[in-house]
């Protein structure tokens, strides 16, 4: 089926999809009738898996995510599990706070609720793990403030004014009951759908999606790119500015060795908010007179966290903004996301391969 937003991860050398959305089903409703809860497409809490080892053998079916089926919960994995967080659906109370883990254990495949509620409804966030921390960054609350015709995702601030897109949390996998302490706020413009990931210890923040509350006269919910970017230490506590990064939002980053951030695929909105507060218009006439969907990319970009430097790399085959992705040693799996030409979310399951041109500190710049 094609699939956006669900949350994955490589764990026992087999990459996982949990959950999702979908408007584009192909025939996972006649293998799996439950698939979407008895509808012809949309949320759901089915779980495959492939073992990346041995493509050929295809998927297979793992026990449902927990809880109501949903799209954008975070993903990350730590050691031997996969970590799913908040999420939503468009069924009241439409974000939720629960952290679940899959792992497998000597009687197979299994979830398990660990009762660690993120503090307020969270969804299209970023896990990202250092050692055994798990770190909740930023991410959207949909619902429907005061004003709005309907509800929608919102990252200025969540219902009962969270601090939904510039919250940093931190969860100690290894004591999970201690539940979510907050560290210090992002300084930068409020996002979800975040270029973030970590490197050498450290999480880079660069570009995102960024929906303010509605303001007078305006009862929709407006989108802008976000380019100011940071990284944050957590020996500190604090967090630096980076220089801006080209006008984009909805581009997935991955770590390769950790110093590299492979940026994948992504959409261009027309305007960009600034951190001053200031909105630039960001189309040239081309893309001005050009459709939705072709304004998806399939464009792969290298940030390099050492140099600060932005580089080119082969394109994904498929346009996709915001794909599903992990690195698994010299390779690159990217899933779904949202594309095509009726922005219904792509079935590819695309493998890159990063060529090993010698020791890190050797490869010329670019």
């Amino acid at each position: 089926m094609g699939i956006q937003d669900s949350a994955v991860g490589v764990v026992g050398g087999r990459f996982i999809s949990a959950g999702g959305f979908s408007r584009h089903p192909k025939d996972v409703a006649k293998r799996h009738p439950d698939a979407f809860g008895g509808e012809a497409s949309g949320f759901t809490s089915l779980v495959f898996g492939i073992d990346i080892a041995r493509l050929g053998e295809g998927w297979i079916r793992l026990p449902d995510l927990p809880g109501p089926a949903r799209a954008a919960a975070a993903a990350v994995v730590v050691r031997h599990a996969l970590y799913a967080i908040g999420g939503f659906n468009y069924t009241a109370p439409f974000t939720h706070r629960s952290t679940y883990r899959l792992q497998r254990g000597a009687d197979g495949w299994a979830w398990e609720d660990l009762k660690c509620d993120v503090p307020w409804p969270v969804c299209e966030a970023n896990a990202i793990a250092i050692g055994p921390l798990i770190y909740l960054f930023g991410g959207a609350d949909y619902f429907r403030p005061p004003g709005a015709k309907g509800e929608d995702l919102f990252t200025e601030a969540g219902r009962d004014g969270s601090p939904v897109g510039r919250a940093l949390l931190v969860l100690d996998t290894r004591a999970p009951e201690s539940g979510w302490k907050r560290l210090a706020d992002f300084p930068g413009v409020p996002r979800s759908f975040s270029s973030a990931a970590a490197a050498d210890g450290r999480i880079y923040v660069l570009s995102g999606l960024y929906s303010p509350l509605p303001r007078a006269g305006r009862a929709e919910a407006e989108y802008f790119n976000t380019v100011d970017s940071w990284v944050y230490d957590p020996a500190t506590d604090a967090w630096s500015r980076l220089p801006d990064v080209p006008d984009n939002a909805n581009v997935r980053a991955v770590t390769f060795r950790d110093r590299y951030l492979l940026l994948l695929g992504g959409y261009k909105y027309g305007s960009t908010w600034l951190s001053d507060g200031r909105r630039r218009d960001v189309y040239s006439e081309e893309e001005k007179s050009s459709t939705m969907a072709a304004r998806i990319t399939r464009r792969v970009q290298v940030y390099d966290t050492l140099t600060r430097k932005l580089g080119e790399a082969a394109p994904l085959l498929d346009p996709s903004s915001w794909p599903m992705a992990t690195v698994q040693s010299f390779s690159v799996y990217c899933l779904g996301g949202e594309g095509g030409a009726r922005l219904w979310h792509p079935a590819s399951f695309q493998i890159g391969r990063i060529q090993d041109s010698g020791p890190v500190d050797d490869w010329p710049e670019g």
